[in-house]
């Protein structure tokens, strides 16, 4: 090899193990800050303690999983239903959706628990909790309501995760500002926010705009581009919070009036088969059903639920809990719409 080739040789080798070296490895606790898969722990409270974790799933709750497995996302069979691991940190967050293995569905009461383990930096496991008043499976009423864990993800499960979120940060840590400033633009032009139509008004990829903006230094020719674009960021930012207020709201009356209407019609439906129904609507937006009745029984409730399409129309409605009772008994069946 000539002498002038073994210079170019040695100058790209040089490039390649330096642009090698740039590529670190983004902490995982960096990585799994805000995911699209287990979502945002960036206010998460963050426990710093060293034990050990036996984590296992709900065996009433797995038993009823398998009974709707249409609830239940792909990462799920990936899963495992019981661990031991040991942990030095824990982030708990509190979620209104459950962020990873249920079918999305607007949970009313309280919000589901969601938790990382983590050990010398490493995740090493996932749990997703939900409150239950009541059985999924028998409908009665626990002596003991609280947290149970309805999803477990080890690490095993976690690492492609990982590394897709590695890849794609490394690959966002080596663009040029030009680049930084094309995807943004791309995350604007994905939205129509000038649409006087407010139902048709779209916004675009939001985060994903202002991190690509927020990436391009001062001193780069595009900065004044960006600065013009991260403004036009935020104002959306603000229209988009105004819009979803209008739009949670007339969806709120819009669903209240759907619920009040399925009521009478449920009335005249027991009228019609000999049933006297007293039904009651409860919570803030309406979302909880109580029927009484003096000739309700657990047989008799179990034809309404499992023989009919009764509780899934009442999902479809937005009702989140329907409670038979019989008060001659002095009893109750609690169904949570939300399992």
């Amino acid at each position: 090899m000539r002498p002038i080739a073994k210079i170019i040789v040695g100058i790209i080798l040089s490039i390649l193990l330096l642009a090698a070296a740039s590529l670190a490895m983004v902490p995982e606790k960096d990585l799994l800050l805000n995911t699209p898969d287990l979502g945002n722990f960036r206010k998460a409270g963050k426990i710093k303690e060293k034990d050990k974790a036996s984590l296992k799933v709900w065996e009433n709750y797995a038993e009823f999983q398998k009974k709707h497995p249409s609830q239940v996302k792909p990462l799920m069979l990936k899963g495992t239903s019981a661990l031991t691991t040991p942990y030095d940190e824990v982030w708990e967050s509190e979620r209104q959706l459950d962020p990873t293995l249920v079918a999305a569905r607007e949970r009313q009461g309280k919000p589901f628990r969601v938790r990382l383990y983590w050990l010398a930096g490493q995740v090493q496991a996932c749990t997703v909790e939900k409150y239950f008043k009541s059985d999924p499976l028998t409908w009665e009423k626990l002596d003991k309501p609280g947290y149970r864990i309805i999803a477990l993800l080890d690490r095993k499960t976690l690492l492609p995760i990982l590394a897709k979120l590695q890849a794609k940060e490394q690959a966002f840590e080596v663009m040029a500002a030009g680049v930084h400033l094309q995807e943004a633009k791309k995350a604007l032009a994905a939205g129509h926010p000038e649409e006087k139509d407010i139902k048709n008004r779209t916004y675009g990829r939001l985060e994903e705009a202002r991190r690509h903006l927020e990436a391009i230094d001062s001193d780069a020719d595009e900065y004044d581009e960006a600065k013009k674009l991260l403004a036009e960021v935020e104002r959306r930012e603000k229209d988009l919070k105004k819009y979803q207020e209008v739009m949670r709201q007339a969806e709120s009356e819009k669903m209240i009036k759907k619920r009040e209407a399925i009521v009478k019609e449920m009335d005249k439906d027991f009228l019609g088969k000999g049933f006297d129904v007293q039904m009651e609507l409860s919570g803030d937006e309406k979302t909880v059903l109580t029927m009484d009745c003096v000739v309700f029984s657990r047989p008799l409730v179990f034809v309404f639920v499992d023989k009919s399409d009764m509780l899934q129309k009442l999902r479809d409605a937005g009702f989140a809990e329907v409670v038979f009772s019989n008060k001659k008994i002095n009893y109750e069946w609690d169904i949570d719409l939300n399992n």
